[in-house]
């Protein structure tokens, strides 16, 4: 059995490397990228091992072929009604029981009769980076609005802007053209050449590149909150990590009360969205994150373990939670 991680050919958010990061964790090895939006790519390939973790739509075609064998574990449907259809029951029922990383697609999943439970992000599971604790604090896209309404004035000259997108207006002017063209260069690949074997091999080899340096910089990402003493950000995938690591957070987000990619997730950490009402913050010496997250990680690990154990059989005994810098693309 081969085991493999998602890319994102069609993503300029690091929050997706961060959650492949996430799912790292519990390989023993990485030996193939899947193109998370092109699954129907992969009909003829060998069989293959993957984590479902993260952020999903029907682009364009659903369900994954069974050569990929996955484990559907904090898994989020973006548009429910096309991804969780009546027509895909027997498909996801061979997968039961499906952690969902939002309420929404828990509620979808359980319309249709599918066995399914409220797992958290697999984020959370995350470890902190072996580095010091400093006095930074970062402001990662933050919603400016609430930022200035209800940040201290000291705090946000203090606070050092960070962003995930990749690459982010602060880049260097050669790094913004060189990897906007790589993203553009590649989709075009993929939309029209993925079928002749010299336009695929291409946009692989240039996929495999682009997902290696945007790893890199999600990785950048989880050391600078791993040693942060103050994280305020908008971004989910910024707040969760920085539970995990033990890092204060705070997630302002206008309206986060209507999204739902935050049911069931934006209770586990501090957050605020009316500009009217006061945060409670000791911004000198940031409390504590809250610990509700901590059954969630702890229930994620053990789920991803244990199947990854049962996946590797024999090998199943050794410690399959690997450290982050030992996962490799072969």
């Amino acid at each position: 059995m081969h085991f493999g991680v998602f890319s994102y050919a069609y993503s300029t958010n690091l929050g997706d490397e961060i959650q492949t990061l996430s799912a790292m964790q519990y390989l023993p090895r990485v030996d193939t990228l899947l193109e998370r939006d092109r699954l129907h790519w992969y009909r003829d390939s060998p069989p293959v091992f993957v984590i479902f973790n993260g952020w999903f739509t029907r682009l364009p075609s659903w369900p994954p072929p069974d050569c990929i064998s996955p484990l559907f574990v904090a898994f989020h449907a973006a548009r429910p009604e096309l991804l969780i259809d009546k027509r895909f029951v027997g498909y996801f029922k061979r997968h039961e029981p499906i952690g969902c990383r939002s309420l929404a697609t828990l509620e979808a999943f359980r319309a249709i009769g599918v066995d399914a439970y409220f797992s958290g992000c697999l984020t959370l599971t995350l470890q902190r980076q072996p580095v010091e604790r400093t006095g930074e604090i970062y402001a990662v896209d933050v919603e400016m609005g609430l930022y200035e309404k209800l940040v201290p004035e000291r705090i946000r000259q203090m606070a050092i802007p960070m962003s995930h997108e990749f690459p982010n207006s602060a880049s260097p002017l050669l790094t913004r053209v060189k990897w906007n063209a790589a993203y553009l260069g590649l989709r075009g690949i993929y939309k029209w050449g993925r079928g002749g074997l010299l336009l695929r091999g291409a946009g692989d080899k240039l996929n495999r590149t682009r997902h290696a340096y945007r790893l890199s910089q999600a990785q950048a990402l989880l050391r600078k909150y791993s040693a942060a003493k103050l994280v305020i950000t908008s971004r989910l995938h910024c707040a969760l990590p920085c539970l995990a690591m033990g890092t204060p957070v705070l997630l302002l987000r206008p309206d986060i009360d209507a999204d739902p990619r935050f049911d069931g997730l934006r209770d586990l950490v501090r957050f605020h969205s009316d500009p009217n009402q006061a945060i409670r913050i000791d911004w000198e010496h940031p409390e504590p994150n809250p610990d509700a997250y901590l059954h969630f990680a702890a229930a994620l690990r053990e789920r991803c373990r244990g199947v990854v154990s049962r996946v590797l059989g024999p090998e199943g005994a050794r410690d399959t939670a690997t450290c982050l810098t030992a996962a490799r693309v072969n």
